[in-house]
């Protein structure tokens, strides 16, 4: 796909040539899971075998949020993939581009594949994050490579899904505050319409079967049943991670194709 490489060089040239946007973006997950971890501290009101229970088999609650979080900031972040197709379009780079043997869809994917970087050093600082702070992340006995992998592909997963997502809005949009209205409006219902933050059985029974189909409870419940668990062996738990991350997956396949169509169709100036 002619031009890919470069345009996504120069994205991420961008990100780490400008100091503010680079720190804050990399500080960002401390706070996450920092204050997330202390505010929505559900083992406060219970103790013992009853926290266990609520925290399915977790260590204490930031070791069950962590999947969450990690969804919910390669989500944040997946967001705004598209707001730079708007920048590129008023300042004048996309007439430019345009004008030069690259594909459309190299424009955007470029700008998908910048925020991929992006999430993945946000990933890891708040995993080390979440280790440091006190009664913080606590992997189970066994947790491997394997294991691992499944924590990256899910996120990586989940924010293809939310860039491509916005990205679609942002071809058809020409006006910055319109996709940031529609980021602020949908964010939080997509983050409390999940598993992300708490079990199944601490929500209301409506919210709960809506959050079942929520992509972002797919992401976190794959990388909740690896950090509980560790070494996965049973067969019912390999399944349901099967089923979660082979969703993400098609989703996400069908939402870069379908992008990259709208790309080659709408982006015409």
């Amino acid at each position: 796909m002619s031009g890919l490489g470069p345009l996504t060089m120069r994205e991420l040239k961008k990100w780490y040539r400008n100091p503010v946007f680079l720190i804050t973006g990399l500080i960002q997950p401390f706070f996450w899971v920092a204050l997330f971890g202390s505010a929505f501290d559900i083992t406060r009101f219970v103790s013992g075998a009853d926290a266990k229970v609520v925290l399915d088999g977790a260590t204490n609650y930031i070791t069950y949020i962590v999947g969450g979080v990690l969804t919910i900031t390669g989500l944040f972040t997946a967001m705004f993939a598209g707001t730079n197709i708007i920048f590129d379009r008023r300042l004048g780079p996309m007439g430019r581009f345009l004008s030069s043997p690259i594909r459309r869809s190299s424009i955007v994917l470029s700008k998908i594949l910048s925020a991929i970087f992006r999430i993945l050093p946000q990933a890891l600082i708040l995993v080390v994050a979440a280790i440091l702070i006190p009664n913080g992340l606590v992997f189970a006995n066994g947790f491997n490579v394997i294991d691992a992998l499944v924590v990256v592909a899910a996120v990586i997963l989940v924010s293809f899904i939310f860039s491509s997502i916005f990205s679609v809005i942002a071809i058809r949009m020409t006006n910055m505050n319109s996709i940031f209205g529609i980021v602020n409006l949908v964010n939080l219902p997509l983050m409390f319409m999940s598993y992300a933050m708490f079990a199944p059985g601490m929500m209301a029974p409506w919210l709960s079967n809506i959050a079942q189909y929520n992509p972002v409870s797919w992401s976190a419940e794959a990388i909740r049943t690896v950090i509980i668990n560790g070494n996965v062996t049973t067969s019912a738990q390999w399944t349901s991670i099967g089923w979660w991350l082979g969703g993400l997956a098609i989703l996400a396949v069908a939402l870069i194709l379908f992008t990259a169509y709208m790309a080659e169709k709408e982006i015409r100036d």
